[in-house]
């Protein structure tokens, strides 16, 4: 009898001693709910209220529950952020040593707004200094499911969609390092994306690796660099990387085609090539993206053909991109789906050109590409001299000029519409010069001297 009454009365002052040292950091129990209203506000700037039920628990940890939740500050006196349930667990020790460890936090239908003013000022960069201290709150799992973010770009006069955002997020402590890792949707384009960081320097500045992997392309964009805020406006600039990724593992040491007549066609490609890449170094801010430098790369890793060149993609009101290539010899065996010694028929090339058209990112905004190559090397084949000039149209390419020299001494030159949609052809001009017509008609039946192409 005495044991229990020593158990009763010590698990009371446990208690006791936990409810003194946990619940005045953590929430006033006797109304929760308005004090995380008041804390929230105080952190966002934005006043934050809870419309639905509100739930809180002290064992076997600190938990508290608040379903619609808004937070103000949107368009119209419409809400910046809602949520349909919010949620938090955390643990008891840390608080004895003055921190906070949420070790589950979820987030359930988060709804945002984002307003990028003309000047790139991002609003919810705003907002005023807080008591906490962001070094002392760590977050072991954030879980968001089926979020939404409605950014809204002034400068460009659009706003962005980005939905169904499903990730796990993960904080050393507020001031980073962070991660995160997911999926989602940027203007209807799914994409799984990672993020990592590293914590927030004495200037601002926070190292950024982005990871994305678009489902509906077969490529993955990565970039690390260094991220801020410049007088409240976003900046990132670093180092990018394009890879070749193939969707569905399949065997790439062989390609299968299909001709005029229909029919499959399988072509072996001997040893795959690592795909193409693309490197550089870029700036991003709210007016611009810019790549002053990058190297496209194809064939070996220890040996391989490049092209050198510069982009932009102006992001205003009239959105327009630019891209210049110049370089010495690049190849495109795995495009064709054959090695540098296999031959093709004429209708298995433009089958395989087809394809790797069809495969290529279709930008959605007005642009130019300007190419000028002294060789490209496609499979058996290599087309000297090549200088493009084509901007992006709807359906396909408009050629504003296109010139290379084919096997059998032969220069082409055309300009026209190159559709690679519903029906892949060309309208437009083509000039052929045939300057020695065996070899042309050789390379065209698949029997080609190495001395004639």
């Amino acid at each position: 009898m005495l044991a229990r009454l020593f158990v009763i009365f010590g698990g009371l002052f446990v208690l006791v001693l936990c409810a003194a040292l946990v619940v005045p950091y953590f929430v006033d129990w006797t109304g929760y709910r308005a004090d995380f209203e008041r804390e929230a506000s105080a952190i966002l700037g934005r006043k934050v209220t809870v419309k639905g039920d509100a739930t809180a628990r002290l064992l076997p940890f600190p938990s508290v529950t608040f379903s619609n939740v808004e937070v103000a500050g949107g368009p119209g006196g419409q809400p910046a952020m809602t949520m349909e349930t919010f949620s938090m667990d955390a643990e008891l020790a840390p608080f004895l040593r003055g921190e906070l460890l949420i070790f589950d936090m979820r987030l359930v239908h988060p709804k945002a707004t984002i307003d990028v003013a003309g000047d790139g000022t991002v609003d919810w960069a705003i907002r005023p200094s807080t008591p906490f201290d962001p070094g002392q709150i760590a977050i072991e799992k954030l879980t968001v499911t089926e979020g939404q973010i409605e950014l809204r770009h002034a400068a460009g006069g659009r706003s962005h969609f980005i939905s169904e955002i499903n990730s796990t997020v993960s904080a050393k402590s507020l001031a980073g390092p962070w991660r995160m890792d997911g999926s989602l949707r940027f203007d209807g384009l799914r994409t799984e994306v990672s993020a990592s960081t590293g914590r927030t320097e004495a200037d601002g500045q926070m190292r950024v690796r982005l990871k994305a992997d678009p489902d509906a392309y077969p490529l993955i964009i990565e970039t690390d660099g260094n991220a801020g805020m410049v007088r409240g406006a976003a900046v990132y600039s670093g180092q990018f990387k394009v890879s070749a990724s193939d969707k569905n593992g399949a065997d790439r040491s062989s390609a299968e085609l299909r001709g005029t007549d229909a029919e499959p066609v399988k072509v072996s490609a001997g040893k795959p090539d690592p795909g193409f890449r693309l490197n550089g170094k870029f700036a991003l801010d709210h007016q611009k993206l810019g790549v002053d430098e990058f190297r496209f790369e194809t064939g070996p890793l220890d040996n391989p053909y490049t092209a050198d060149g510069k982009a932009s993609v102006d992001l205003g009101l009239k959105p327009h991109f630019s891209i210049e290539a110049n370089g010495a010899q690049v190849q495109f065996d795995e495009a064709v789906g054959a090695s540098a010694g296999a031959g093709l028929t004429l209708d298995q090339r433009i089958a395989a050109f087809e394809q790797t058209l069809q495969h290529m990112p279709k930008p959605t905004i007005p642009g130019t590409v300007e190419v000028r190559l002294p060789a490209v090397v496609a499979g058996d084949t290599t087309v000297r001299d090549v200088r493009l000039s084509a901007d992006p149209a709807e359906g396909g390419w408009s050629v504003k000029s296109l010139a290379a020299t084919l096997p059998g001494r032969a220069t082409l030159e055309a300009d026209g519409m190159l559709n690679v949609e519903d029906h892949f052809g060309f309208t437009g001009s083509l000039l052929l010069a045939v300057g020695q017509p065996s070899g042309f008609a050789a390379w065209l039946s698949k029997d080609v001297d190495d001395a004639i192409r």
